[in-house]
């Protein structure tokens, strides 16, 4: 792929939206409201094995399964500050250190690196008008938005290995789950989440289990634990997400909490 074409890929990115992204993949659950008070695990899909219940299939026919979907938000989440970081990586250092036991920044949940140069739009003409240390100067983090339900990594995880941590309500890979089929990455429209080929398993921000190391590890306190905001609509996407066909039961579970948001949306898409 050409620089010209990134570019325009990028250009094209900043528009995609978690809405866009279940659009695409064939299902958008689109105006509906989650309360703050939603308990710590509630989810879609209690409420559709509560009518798979209620509702036996007829005779001769199999229903399918649902899945759980997660839809509290995250207590707290990480945010950066561009005017004070100075691109050290300590933080990406302190992620894998702690998490994978070894030095790889690559691995890390916390991105720096990527956007050390050129910033998020990446090498362009007039790239000295833009960010990164080549540009203006200014280093941006990329960290998790721990996305609102619906979560574009949860849902399209073919084996349900994302989940709620019920500590911090982080989306966290279950690795005993994970397939490594790398599903997650291609949804993520931020280009967050991470993949180990020396374990073949995926990895995203958890928050560190409430103490969060990248946070801790900042000399200039760039890095701050605050509680959770959505981001999703201020920061613009990296990438267009891959259309990706939701799993059988995560459909499921979205057509019995949101049945007539589904009907209109078959219908749109004929």
């Amino acid at each position: 792929m050409t620089t010209k074409e990134r570019t325009a890929d990028k250009k094209e990115a900043k528009g995609i939206s978690r809405k866009e992204f279940l659009k695409d993949a064939g299902l958008v659950i689109g105006g509906v409201a989650v309360a703050g008070s939603v308990p710590l695990l509630t989810a879609c899909g209690a409420k559709a094995g509560a009518a798979a219940a209620a509702a036996p299939p007829p005779s001769g026919t199999v229903a399918p399964a649902t899945r759980q979907i997660y839809v509290a938000n995250a207590n707290m989440m990480v945010l950066g500050d561009p005017t004070k970081c100075v691109g050290c990586r300590r933080c990406e250092i302190a992620c894998t250190t702690f998490n994978e036991g070894k030095t790889q920044p690559a691995l890390a949940r916390i991105k720096i690196n990527r956007n050390y140069n050129f910033g998020p739009e990446g090498f362009q003409s007039g790239f000295f008008n833009t960010q990164g240390i080549f540009g203006n100067g200014r280093i941006i983090q990329d960290t998790c938005r721990q996305c609102p339900h619906p979560v574009p990594c949860l849902d399209a995880c073919p084996v349900g290995a994302i989940e709620l941590d019920p500590k911090t309500n982080a989306r966290v890979v279950n690795t005993s789950k994970c397939i490594g089929c790398k599903t997650c990455l291609r949804a993520c429209p931020w280009a967050m989440t991470t993949f180990d080929p020396a374990t073949s398993k995926a990895s995203k921000c958890h928050l560190c289990g409430g103490n969060p190391e990248c946070v801790k590890a900042c000399p200039t306190g760039a890095l701050q634990y605050v509680p959770w905001v959505d981001k999703t609509k201020e920061i613009p996407a990296r990438y267009v997400a891959s259309a990706i066909d939701l799993p059988e039961d995560v459909r499921a579970a979205c057509a019995a909490c949101h049945p007539a948001t589904l009907k209109s949306t078959a219908a749109a898409t004929k």
